[in-house]
């Protein structure tokens, strides 16, 4: 097996000393003008680099009996890899999934550019994309996140479309299943504070449960909108409730899940979410929205999905009212269970071995 990656990684790679795979370091040059506009720059950035590593194998010319592209995991920047003459596996990929037009307050000023993000990437300009479309005809097998990028891969020309996460865990974070914790319910909330994860939609359904029962509601992530949820939390009159704890280390996340009733997931958009994967691995029931890639998994018992009202105002109180449920009946226990079943299937090594039978069909 051969990896052809970025120089920055290689010392956390020589350090987990994978035997059997030869990795291949490519790196280009940080254009200065990219300063004015970092994520057009990064866009651009992964593209030069895209190309440096196709010409990086071509110069070496050697066999292989599939190439596999999985990063980014991005419908709408394609992979050049497709050139090789050996079978395409791309993805699995995200990013044909969209943010509800009518919950656009939840954006704020982040809306105009997610609006635009709509139009090239998955309306009638993602056709206009060359490398999309030359990638997606020209993969044997594309793996997708969610329905909403199926679509979009079918629209495009894609021949074979599978199901897949992105995200993966080891098997050593799978807990056991749970018993409901009794203390007062703590809800967690766990990400970036993005636009599209809509940290303000959670603060709003929690101040909704405040009003049916006692609980506390702990946000784990820092990010742009650091300030404004600090201001809604005073809106909303749930100071003393809310715990912000800004980014937390990796090796405390375990245990900020372990300590949790419900894992609240609120995302308006993405393609799915680690962190909800982590929460059921974890054996920690959930709440989330029922769209997207979240919306596709078949996890049972172990979450609660919402589903998005026409209006936005009745959301807060939906997702309250399923966060209560999860709290108050009786199936907590066989939500954890159902969790810890669910997410077991999302191993790396369980995911490597499908890669190897989708390897050996397209070979």
């Amino acid at each position: 097996m051969t990896v052809v990656t970025l120089a920055s990684f290689a010392e956390d790679i020589r350090k987990a000393g994978p035997g059997g795979v030869k990795f291949h370091f490519v790196d280009v040059p940080w254009r200065p003008a990219y300063r004015l506009a970092p994520q057009l720059g990064l866009y651009r950035y992964y593209v030069r680099w895209q190309d440096a590593a196709l010409r990086h194998i071509e110069a070496r010319r050697e066999h292989y009996d599939v190439v596999h592209h999985v990063a980014w995991g991005s419908l709408h920047l394609g992979t050049r890899l497709w050139r090789l003459p050996a079978p395409l596996v791309y993805g699995p990929i995200g990013g044909g999934q969209t943010a509800p037009a009518q919950y656009w307050r939840y954006f704020g000023r982040d809306w105009p550019t997610e609006a635009l993000r709509t139009q090239l990437t998955t309306g009638p300009m993602l056709k206009l994309n060359s490398r999309s479309r030359e990638t997606i005809r020209n993969a044997a097998v594309t793996l997708v996140t969610n329905e909403a990028t199926a679509v979009a891969a079918r629209r495009l020309g894609a021949t074979d479309v599978r199901y897949m996460l992105a995200e993966g865990l080891s098997p050593d974070w799978i807990t056991e299943p749970r018993s409901q914790p009794n203390q007062v319910p703590v809800i967690l909330w766990l990400g970036r504070l993005l636009a599209r994860k809509a940290p303000t939609l959670a603060i709003q359904a929690f101040a909704e449960l405040r009003r049916l029962m006692p609980a506390r509601l702990v946000m784990a992530g820092d990010g742009p909108l650091r300030d404004q949820v600090r201001q809604e939390i005073a809106r909303c009159g749930v100071t003393d409730d809310v715990d912000m704890l800004g980014q937390v280390p990796w090796k405390d996340i375990g245990s900020l899940y372990n300590s949790a009733s419900v894992f609240l997931f609120t995302s308006l958009r993405d393609s799915s979410g680690s962190q909800f994967l982590e929460a059921l691995g974890k054996g920690l029931p959930a709440v989330a929205l029922d769209h997207h890639g979240i919306g596709d998994t078949k996890v049972g018992a172990a979450a609660v999905k919402v589903a998005i009202p026409a209006e936005p105002r009745d959301l807060p109180g939906r997702l309250a009212l399923a966060m209560q449920t999860v709290l108050s009946d009786d199936q907590w226990e066989s939500r954890s269970a159902a969790g810890v079943k669910w997410a077991g299937e999302w191993t790396w090594p369980a995911k490597a071995a499908t890669a190897g039978h989708i390897y050996k069909e397209v070979a």
